[in-house]
């Protein structure tokens, strides 16, 4: 925090990490808070995010060797496997994942010697991040441009409070939605964040849980008053002094069955109760958080079967065949990303990185069907070479059955 924010933090306002807006602290609205603290204090966008980073943390990452094999021995995916002395590869991606999705973009910095392989890589906040007041153009037509433009520096302002100024051509970037949605002068190296969409419903979620915890607290909460019928005038009159001792003293006072806590009263005249507890069934709470959970889960790509069981804590056995279609629609495309944005960043064109999910145990069982559709195919093809049919004639119903079992080059 600089001395400007402390100034205004000590005059009742506050700085956001995600924007440069001030609020004053009293009227401080949720709406317009810190994306990161909204995003993990939330149940529903923290699980939808939660789901996404754990199953993107298991992505395996690879050079393909001239054999086909998986060559893990190379300088750079050593870097992905051991990124920094805090995090994992797991935790690397984990990290990544939340960043994008909760700020809508984010960045990568390796920092190593000049010409040499990095030593460490890690995820920047971007909510530290400051940019220059006036940004370059970003419709850049020569080299000369290109170059005045990524020779430009952003502010990265750490939790100790420790500025570093960063060129733009030395980080990595990475966009949840896209970039260059916005109409703003650094739209074209940021994204939009798709808890924008649902910002309101994330704080339905929140406002039913403050308004639950209220009611909860309601339990038990009772009321006592001398019975109309006891009374001569048929109205209720004020309870009797000793009665509203006992009630007091044996009924308000105490819980439980503990030593000198007893429920029972004797009284000198008929006593009214009555109950001022709120039925948590009458006010549609789980309707209210499942209708806003809903557009909140759908937002961030996360199938129905996969949320329920993260939330139930039920296994995915009954949810292969959503998870196997999440893993291939959503989130291999983010792990292609990023091994395409390294593969760019390192210059390794002529080697690329590529990424697999077969290490999942749930994706063995897609390796599994396609074992067994091959060894149908043969089986198939097998049969009809013996009933003396030539190979042209085989190949030709098999295309036409959408099984080419020949390659072209």
């Amino acid at each position: 925090m600089g001395i400007v924010d402390r100034a205004l933090s000590a005059l009742g306002y506050i700085r956001y990490k995600d924007g440069t807006h001030f609020n004053f602290k009293r009227g401080a609205d949720f709406l317009n808070g810190d994306k990161l603290k909204i995003a993990t204090n939330n149940p529903v966008a923290s699980a939808c995010i939660s789901i996404r980073a754990q199953i993107l943390s298991q992505a395996e990452f690879y050079i393909e060797g001239t054999d086909g094999e998986m060559e893990v021995d190379h300088d750079i995916i050593k870097l992905i496997n051991n990124p920094n002395p805090f995090q994992s590869k797991q935790d690397l991606l984990k990290q990544f994942e939340w960043f994008k999705c909760v700020y809508g973009y984010v960045y990568q910095k390796p920092y190593g010697g000049v010409g040499l392989p990095p030593d460490f890589l890690y995820n920047l906040n971007s909510g530290y991040i400051d940019f220059p007041e006036k940004m370059l153009s970003p419709l850049l037509i020569d080299e000369a441009e290109i170059e005045a433009y990524f020779d430009q520096k952003i502010k990265y302002t750490d939790e100790t409070d420790k500025e570093r100024l960063i060129e733009l051509r030395d980080i990595i970037p990475f966009y949840d939605v896209t970039n260059g949605l916005d109409c703003t002068d650094q739209a074209a190296i940021t994204g939009k964040s798709k808890i924008d969409a649902v910002i309101k419903h994330i704080s339905n979620v929140g406002l039913v849980g403050d308004a639950e915890n209220v009611i909860i607290q309601s339990n038990g909460r009772e009321g006592f008053s001398s019975d109309a019928k006891g009374s001569s005038l048929g109205t209720s009159v004020p309870l009797d002094a000793d009665d509203k001792n006992q009630i007091e003293n044996r009924l308000l006072n105490n819980y439980g069955f503990g030593g000198g806590k007893r429920r029972g009263i004797a009284t000198q005249s008929p006593i009214n109760w009555q109950s001022f507890h709120i039925k948590h069934s009458d006010l549609g709470f789980e309707n209210s958080i499942a209708t806003n959970a809903t557009l909140i889960r759908e937002i961030f790509s996360v199938p129905n079967e996969l949320y329920s069981a993260h939330k139930t804590g039920a296994t995915f056995e009954n949810q292969k065949g959503a998870l196997i279609g999440f893993i291939q629609n959503v989130i291999q495309p983010v792990a292609d990303d990023l091994a395409n944005s390294w593969t760019s960043h390192f210059d390794l064109e002529a080697t690329p990185i590529k990424v697999t999910f077969k290490n999942m145990p749930v994706m063995q069982h897609t390796e599994q069907k396609k074992a067994d559709k091959i060894l149908k195919i043969a089986s198939a093809y097998e049969k009809l070479v013996r009933a003396e049919m030539d190979t042209t004639t085989i190949e030709a119903l098999f295309d036409n059955q959408g099984i080419p079992i020949t390659d072209e080059d």
